[in-house]
């Protein structure tokens, strides 16, 4: 899974949504996990965070298909930082996501522009804010953090 240290700075745009576009494949994946341990409006909210990335994944892969980019393929499944067995874990592997595609999100910026800045920056702040949303139903303080994306 790809992890806030595998973010490596590039000057090439392609490439930067490249790398988002593999965190939004790991973020999809990992819902599915984490969904599985939760009830009632976490598990909504967890169903919300999918589609959300699944909507951003399917326009990242129409958007590099249609450029010069190459959109890499999806994996069948991704290593989990931590084992996953209960509501407590899977909280915080929610938030442990929203960090980690805040992070690629937050790499992509200085490396684009325009209408890719723009979508960069969109992802970056819903990431930032659905980390929040999972810190506070974790009951983790501090439920924000000064500087999303970037690695603690």
């Amino acid at each position: 899974m790809p992890g806030r240290h595998s973010v490596s700075p590039t000057a090439d745009p392609n490439r930067a949504l490249t790398d988002a576009l593999v965190a939004e494949y790991a973020a999809v994946w990992a819902y599915g996990v984490i969904g599985v341990h939760l009830a009632d409006a976490a598990r909504s909210a967890a169903r919300a965070a999918e589609a959300a990335h699944r909507s951003r994944r399917d326009a990242l892969v129409l958007q590099l298909a249609e450029g010069a980019g190459q959109v890499p393929a999806d994996w069948a499944g991704y290593a989990l930082p931590f084992p996953v067995t209960d509501r407590s874990t899977a909280l915080r592997l929610a938030v442990e996501i929203e960090e980690r595609t805040a992070g690629h999100w937050r790499a992509a910026l200085p490396h684009t522009a325009g209408a890719d800045r723009n979508t960069a920056l969109a992802a970056l702040t819903d990431c930032a804010l659905r980390a929040t949303r999972w810190r506070r139903t974790a009951g983790v303080t501090p439920v924000t953090v000064p500087f999303p994306g970037r690695p603690a």
